[in-house]
């Protein structure tokens, strides 16, 4: 593609040549990408405006949706942004992520693009396939300029996503600390509710995120917050074997006879589950190896009947009671 290969020179000269002798400014390469795709990826802003100039179409989407404005954003592209902004390109084109150049530029830390495309009335509220925001895509990836800067230009810090999470959500389940912080200063809401009747302590919890988790708790989250299982911070932590994460919880003071729905407390969880350092943390604390769920079923009931041999074993040595009867008689 003559008309590409002049753009990889960065020579604004060649390119006018080679346009002066027919060259195709519609051409695809193999990823489907124009020779404005190209400069624009590059930031080649002088040859940008001379290819539109030349009838390059500005909304071309390549093989992704991505259009050149996408390109330009997500490489922090400045002058080619604006560029194809002064001619008019479309801020809310949306690619197969139905993400905007905003998302992009906000999840790739390009501040300045960031700041260029909200100046040119780009949507800091457009919401892509999975409904996330561009905050949310900054602040799951941790790119705390990009979340200052689109809380300070008022972005939605508690815009729900398809699962009903928050910035906040995404940024701690994805361990972003900083960007933890930079929320909670901002005033996000620590106890959202998810779908599931999840905060961003329970998201950190279940998946481990400990430096999150004691962020969060020195903050003020609610460690007693129950979800739609009524299960707290604490159960998931132990069901999902995040033993470090059960440890801070419980010397942060988190109820560990906390009982669910069923009656079940984090040891009944993490016993079914067969977490095995986790029911010894939780033995360890001094937690009831005795407590019985709404059919009088205790942790070794449950991690018998789930055939965990080693949970079994565990709260046997701990002296759980092996005869112990649940309430239809059946020890």
């Amino acid at each position: 593609m003559a008309c590409e290969e002049g753009l990889t020179v960065q020579r604004t000269a060649t390119v006018n040549a080679l346009l002066q002798y027919g060259a195709n400014v519609g051409a695809l390469n193999k990823d489907g990408a124009t020779p404005l795709h190209r400069a624009a990826e590059n930031g080649l802003g002088e040859a940008v405006t001379v290819l539109m100039q030349a009838g390059a179409n500005k909304e071309a989407a390549g093989k992704g949706g991505a259009t050149p404005l996408h390109f330009a954003a997500l490489n922090g592209h400045v002058e080619a942004v604006g560029a194809l902004l002064r001619a008019g390109a479309n801020t809310e084109a949306a690619d197969k992520d139905g993400r905007t150049p905003l998302h992009r530029a906000a999840e790739n830390a390009q501040v300045e693009a960031v700041t260029a495309l909200m100046q040119a009335g780009a949507d800091k509220e457009a919401a892509d396939k999975d409904g996330r925001t561009p905050l949310h895509r900054a602040a799951e990836n941790g790119q705390v300029e990009a979340v200052a800067a689109l809380l300070q230009a008022g972005a939605d810090k508690e815009a729900a996503d398809k699962d009903g999470r928050t910035p906040l959500h995404r940024a701690a389940e994805n361990a972003q600390v900083e960007a933890v912080t930079a929320l909670m200063q901002a005033g996000a809401d620590k106890e959202a509710a998810d779908k599931d009747g999840r905060t961003p302590l329970h998201r950190a919890a279940l998946l481990g995120k400990v430096e999150v988790v004691g962020a969060l708790m020195q903050a003020g989250a609610n460690k007693e917050a129950a979800d739609k299982d009524g299960r707290t911070p604490l159960h998931r932590a132990a069901e999902n074997g995040q033993v470090e994460a059960v440890t801070v919880l419980m010397q942060a003071g988190a109820d560990k006879e906390a009982a669910d729905k069923d009656g079940a407390t984090p040891l009944h969880r993490a016993a079914e589950n067969g977490q095995v350092e986790a029911v010894t943390v939780l033995l360890q604390a001094g937690v009831n190896k005795e407590a019985a769920d709404k059919d009088g079923a205790t942790p070794l009931h449950r991690a018998a009947e789930n055939g965990q041999v080693e949970a079994v074993t565990a709260l046997m040595q701990a002296g759980a009671n092996k005869e112990a009867a649940d309430k239809p008689g059946l020890n």
